[in-house]
Formats: structure tokens, sequence, C-alpha cells
């Protein structure tokens, strides 16, 4: 049964306490206007009171009709705050309603609902909320009113329509020295709204020790602290002064916490159904001033790394309940609540004794950071640098191997680094592979990576002392590297609880090469031809042996590194030396075959046996290159020829070439592509009979057809000599001239002329006679004595 307004009963929703006491420093000035219709006439509409405590009366004024469609506002008040009686200076603060909501139709001095001297206004809305009305509280302070609303009351929890339609305050119905407000509606109901008492409680917190030394055990092989809190509470007016039941909750490390980090500490003191990180408790407050306190004990965890940041330990209070001794009225008792204008948290902060720092017990940490990219040589942890373009590193690529990344970080003359570390952060081309460290230092750096590689974490060291240095390496992945990968790119950026400014990231980067393993080589079967016999007309050959030696030439494609399909198409570009200077041929191609590759079609190919001869059969080619590798019996080089002359035909030079193309299709190790010709021999009779020998130039070259311009082939290109003779018998060299051999003939005259002459001076021509040669030895006999012919016959 809905209430009369006879009945008038009385409905008690409280005030909140963050509402109610939330009184504000700053206020917002609008001139108002005439444009819309303002009343004092009525006492809804127009209110007068002091809001500023300075005795001036101000004056507060409804216009409910008031709009703005662009901002969605229905209904205004204006609040004009009274300069000693000088209304022309006064810029009035205007208060918006929301749309449609006939904001302003009733105004009210409230009276100091919070009891902080400045007294408030309540504005009523009865169209808002669709018709169910509301209910703006706005609390005065020093410069005017706070535009913001200390609390809306809503007449749709009540399912009251036109609620707001009237008001009435100032006015204290239980007694408690706050005024109290009553709200109309067109409902015949009233509402009235008691205010509860604000009190504000003190908070003291005393943690021992005041410093945690980790080297100081205090409870067994722990670390123990001591917390308490102490409460007292004070209220207006001063006569006021019930028991007061509060809680009180004690949390430690709220922000690490939040990030997901565990709590460094641990309530040792605390109810079944508190966590690990909380304690609660229960205390009575007598009356104003008088003191309770709750105790409690933490412990230190094992191992934790943050030893720099302080333990925040954050106390809370709330209102359980209250008790006066002596009933003011015969209304029930209402809950105080507490002052909004006073934090209901207070937080403490314990340290740790810093080791390593200054006197002000702040770390300053100097890190320095240095790097360097290395590549690692196979199965051993040695780390050349790389080699250097312009000051950028270059990373050449032949069989996707790991690199690696040389990190120094130095703490010259600085604090301890507490939880130093580097974190890097690898672009998509790169993943982590793991970490090396100098076996030379005492410093243990321990990196992690996350799931895909694409972040480290290398802890350097927990605290990094002062002049301290670690040089350790981060191996990487170079196998997502790519055709489109120009450069790599590398975020190095060091962490430290420790003080530090300039900390900032540290960007690494090098240029991207890729280096192709391929080669080829080339072979001339066999490398040395002759030419010799008739000259014969084009249109006379029919068959290929009527052209001239066979060559087969060989050229062997080995490829080291990855598929060639990983990088694109590659090709084997052979110059071929097709025809003379004049448009002669020189070497006919006749047929194109490939081993270790698919099936390849070389092109252009027109140039492949054009005149279309029928191929010779194996035996009868067998025999004829046998023929063809010696010269005949008869024929002879002379070697008193007046010079030798020689001739080179090449590309560059009097041959005329074509490229032959021959596409490399599933290479994965090697191919051979080898080329069979025949030598033009009626060119060489007809161009070439008086050079004692000719040689050939065959080059071949490896094409990769793709876009990127960071690929780079190395021993890509090949030349093959062939060297071609002429067959030649005495004849053509027409023997010795004759004057050679007249000289000869007078030189050996002269020769023997000397020589005669020589023994004639000597004697040899001169002859003893028998006389002479009997005296000699007559004469010999003579001068031999006995003891001669003694010895002698002895």
């Amino acid at each position: 049964m809905r209430p009369t307004a006879a009945s008038r009963p009385l409905v008690g929703p409280l005030l909140p306490k963050d509402e109610f006491s939330a009184a504000r420093r700053h206020s917002v000035l609008f001139a108002a206007t005439t444009s819309y219709p303002i009343y004092c006439a009525y006492s809804q509409f127009c209110r007068y009171g002091d809001y500023t405590a300075l005795i001036w009366q101000d004056v507060v004024v409804g216009a409910p009709q008031f709009y703005q469609r662009d901002e969605e506002v229905g209904g205004a008040v204006y609040v004009y705050i009274n300069k000693a009686g000088r209304w022309k200076d006064v810029t009035p603060t205007r208060l918006n309603g929301t749309k449609d909501s006939m904001f302003g139709l009733a105004v009210e001095n409230i009276g100091d609902i919070n009891l902080d001297s400045f007294e408030d206004i309540a504005v009523g809305a009865p169209y808002a909320d669709s018709g169910f009305g509301s209910v703006y509280i706005y609390h005065g302070f020093a410069d005017g009113i706070n535009t913001k609303p200390a609390q809306i009351l809503e007449g749709k929890q009540h399912n009251i329509k036109m609620f707001g339609y009237s008001l009435a305050g100032n006015m204290d119905l239980d007694q408690n020295s706050y005024p109290d407000l009553a709200v109309g509606s067109l409902s015949d109901t009233v509402f009235i709204y008691r205010s509860k008492a604000v009190i504000s409680i003190k908070q003291d917190i005393k943690v021992t020790p005041k410093e945690i030394d980790l080297m100081k055990k205090t409870c067994g092989n722990s670390i123990c602290l001591t917390v308490e809190a102490c409460f007292t509470y004070r209220a207006n007016p001063h006569t006021y002064n019930p028991k007061i039941t509060i809680s009180c909750t004690l949390e430690a490390e709220w922000h690490r916490r939040k990030l997901g980090l565990p709590s460094r500490v641990v309530f040792l003191e605390k109810n079944e159904m508190d966590q690990d990180f909380q304690s609660t408790g229960t205390l009575e407050l007598r009356g104003q001033n008088k003191k309770a306190c709750y105790k409690t004990k933490l412990r230190l965890q094992e191992g934790i790394r943050d030893k720099l940041r302080a333990i925040p330990i954050e106390v809370s209070v709330a209102i359980q309940s209250a008790k006066r001794g002596k009933r003011q009225s015969s209304l029930p008792q209402l809950v105080p609540i507490l002052d909004s204008t006073v934090p209901n948290k207070t937080i403490t902060e314990v340290n740790f004794l810093k080791e390593g720092c200054g006197t002000d017990n702040i770390c300053q940490s100097n890190l320095h950071l240095q790097y360097r990219f290395c590549y690692r040589e196979s199965k051993q942890d040695v780390f050349p640098p790389l080699p250097l373009e312009n000051g950028v590193p270059v990373i050449s690529l032949s069989d996707q191997k790991d690199i690696a990344l040389e990190v120094t970080v130095r703490n010259r003359n600085g604090d301890d680094a507490h939880e130093a570390k580097l974190v890097g952060q690898f672009d998509e081309s790169l993943s982590y592979s793991g970490f090396r460290s100098l076996r030379t230092t005492d410093k243990h750096v321990i990196c992690a990576a996350n799931q895909n590689g694409s972040l480290a974490d290398c802890e350097l060291g927990n605290p990094f002392k002062r002049d301290s240095e670690v040089k350790f390496y981060i191996i990487l992945s170079t196998g997502k590297i790519s055709l489109d990968t120009k450069e790599v790119e590398i975020n190095l950026q060091l962490e430290t609880t420790s003080s530090q400014e300039g900390l900032s990231k540290v960007k690494a980067k090098a240029k991207v090469v890729i280096e192709l393993l391929l080669s080829v080589q080339g072979v001339a079967k066999p490398s040395q031809v002759y030419f010799g016999g008739r000259i014969r007309g084009m249109s006379a050959m029919k068959t290929e042996e009527e052209v001239g030696s066979l060559i087969e030439y060989e050229f062997r494609v080995i490829n080291l590194g990855k598929p060639l399909k990983s990088f694109g198409t590659a090709s084997l570009n052979i110059q071929w030396p097709k025809e003379s200077s004049v448009g002669k041929w020189l070497l006919y191609l006749m047929k194109i075959n490939t081993k270790g590759l698919q099936l390849v079609t070389c092109s252009p190919e027109r140039e492949i046996n054009p005149l279309r001869l029928s191929e010779e059969s194996t035996s009868t080619r067998r025999k004829r290159e046998l023929e063809e590798r010696r010269p005949s019996d008869g024929s002879k080089v002379s070697l008193f020829t007046d010079k030798r002359k020689h001739k080179i035909l090449s590309c560059s030079g009097d041959a005329r070439c074509v490229e032959m193309k021959c596409p490399l299709q599933g290479l994965d190790s090697t191919a051979v592509i080898v080329l069979k010709s025949r030598l033009w021999n009626s060119t060489f009779l007809e161009d070439y009979a008086s050079y004692n020998y000719l040689d050939i130039i065959v080059k071949a070259s490896i094409s990769l057809d793709v876009s990127a311009n960071n690929i780079v082939l190395k021993n890509a290109e090949t030349q093959v000599r062939l060297t071609v003779f002429p067959e030649t018998t005495a004849t053509p060299f027409g023997g010795v001239p004759w004057w050679i051999i007249l000289v000869a003939v007078l030189a050996g005259i002269l020769m023997l002329a000397l020589l005669v002459l020589l023994l004639w001076k000597c004697g040899f021509f001169k002859r003893a006679k028998k006389d002479e040669y009997d005296a000699a030895i007559h004469k010999a006999e003579i001068h031999t004595q006995p003891s001669d012919k003694l010895s002698t016959e002895a």
C-alpha cells in the first residue's frame, strides 16, 4: 500500500560517506543570461545561504528550462557568491543538469551536512531518469560551490515518480548535530534522509627493524619483521564520543601482486581467511583520541631477487559499528562514516640495508654497454668478428650458420647495480639459440628466452658490483633470413633497479649478404685438336664427322649450400664462339646433355644442330677420335720456321658468340652439362692455315634470376681453352734455305783448316829419323844406375 501524504513515513536511505563529505577546492564560473526564465518568487527556485563561510549571504537560482542542445544539457542552477555586497562584479557558477530533467526546479539550502564549516545545497531534477527523478547534493567550500555532486539520490530505487519535486533541509531530526534532508514527490510520499556523523581516523604504523639487513637472521634461519598499527579518531562535534569498532587490514606489496609477481614477505600471524600477503584484525576505539593498536609479524621469503626496492606495507581501516552511551533520539542509530578528505589507507615502506651504495643509501650505478657482431666457427665456441663494410658489420650467409652478438657490460665508478640485466629483442629474421660466457671471468651470466625466441633476458648479477665487467655471447639462428632481408636489427636494453639515468635502448644493426656456395668448372675433351685435309662446302656436309674434329665441353656445377629452389631460378650461361669475325663457322654445336638435373632445355634451341646433320655411330666416332688425337706418320712440324704464329679466338676478340642459357632446375649438389660440338675444319683451312696454333676460349657463368640485390655468387665463372693445331708435312715448309747450307759448308772448311794449322804448329806432322832414335835410347841406358837395376829386379 502506498503511503499517503498525510502519513508521511520516515524513509531513511543513508548518505554514503564518500559523497556527503566530498568537499573540493575549486569552482567553475558562468555568466547567467535572461534567455531562460529565472524565478526567485517561489521557494523551490531560489535559496540564500552563506556557502563560503564569509558571513555574507550567497544566492542560488534555479533555471529548470535552460537547455543546450549540443551538450545535452537540460536545466541549470546559478550560484552567486556575494562579494561584500558588490553584485555587479559577480560572475555566477553554473551547475548543469541532464537533458529534459528540469534540473533546478527545486533548490534548497540544506545546511552544513558534513560539518566542514561550509553550507551545502540540494538540487531537484524531478524529470530525470525517465521521470523517476533525482536529487543532487553539492558541497560548499572556501571558493564557492563544488561543481561535482557529492551524492545523487534516485527515485527509481523506490519506484517513485517525480522524485525531487520539492526539498526541505537544514533540520536535525535525530539530534546528532548533522542536518537532515526531506525529499518530496508527486506520489504522495516524502523521504527523509538522515546525515551520518563524519569521523577521521589517524593511523600510526611502526615497523621493527626499520631496515632489513640480509646478513642478520632474526628468527631462526629467516628474517622477520614486526608491524604495529595504532589508530585514534576525531569527529565533530567534540561531544560526539561513541565507542567505534573498526576493522584493519594489512597488505604487503600490492603493486608487485598487481604485476603478477610474488610477494617478498608473508604474514605469520593472520586469520584463517587471510592470504599469505595480508593480515586482518578488529579493534575498538573507546572514544575520541583513545588509541588502540594491532600487531603482527612478517617473514622475508628465501631467494628474493629484488633487494633494492623497499617493501611497502599498506594499512586500511573501515568502520564496523558505533555505540553511544546515551540515546539522543528514538530513531535508530546510524553508523558514522569516514571523512573522504582524509585517506583511509596508509602506506609505510621497509628498506633494505644497501651495501655498495652511497652514504645517502641510494645506489647510483654507471652501466655501459658495448657490442660486436661475430660468427661462430663450426662446432667450436670461437667467435671471430664479422667483416665491416663502411663501418657496418656484414653477415655473409652461405650455409645459414649461426651468428653471435658479443656483449660487454661494465659498471665503471658506479655503485652496485641491483638486479642488473640485459634485455635483447630480435627482429623476425633472427631467433635466440643460446649463450656462452667466457670461462676466464668470475661473473656468471644466465640468459633465458621466450617461447618463439624473439626476446631474451640475460641476468648480469644481483648486485652487479662496482667496477665489474662481464663479456658473453648471444648466439642467434639465421634460419629465418630470406631473400628480402637486407639487414637485421637487435634492440638491447640495460635494466637495473638501482638509480641510473640515460639507460636508453641501443640498436645493433648489421647488413645481410647471402652468399651462394655455387661454383662452375669446365674442361674440353680433348683439349688439343688438329685441322687438315681438304676444304668442303657447307652444302656438301651430311654427317657430323664431315665437319671436323669432335670436341665435348663439360661444365660441372657444384652447390655446397641449400637447394637453388630456396633462392630462385638459376641458370648456366655459356658464351659459345659460333662464328669468326667474317661469319664463318668455328664451333658447330651438335647436342647438349645433362647429368644430375631434371630435363633441361637450353635456349636458344635453334643454335643446336641448325643444319640438321646426322650423328655418327659410336664405333666410327671412337675411331675418328683416335685418329684426330695423333698426327699422321708422315707428318712433322718444322722447328726452323721464321716465327711461331698463333691467335686467340674469343667473344671479346675475333669471334662472334651466341649465349646458350641452360636452367639449373632441381640442382641440389652437383650437375654436369655437356656440349657436344665439332671444329669446322674448312674455316680453319681457309683462314688460319698459316698459324702454328690457335686458342679458342669458351666462357661460362652462373646467374640467378631474382630481384634481390643482396645475393653474392663467388666462383661463378670459368673459361675453357681449346688449342687447335694444323696438320703439317715437310713440303709446306720448303726445306732449309740454300744460303744456310752454303754458309754451313764454308764454316766447316774454315774450321778444318784452322785445326790442321794448329796441329802442324805443334809438330804433329814432323817424324824422327832412325839414327836419332837409337842415340836417344843409348843415352838413356848410360844414365841408369846399378842400384836402380837391383831395385828393379827385386
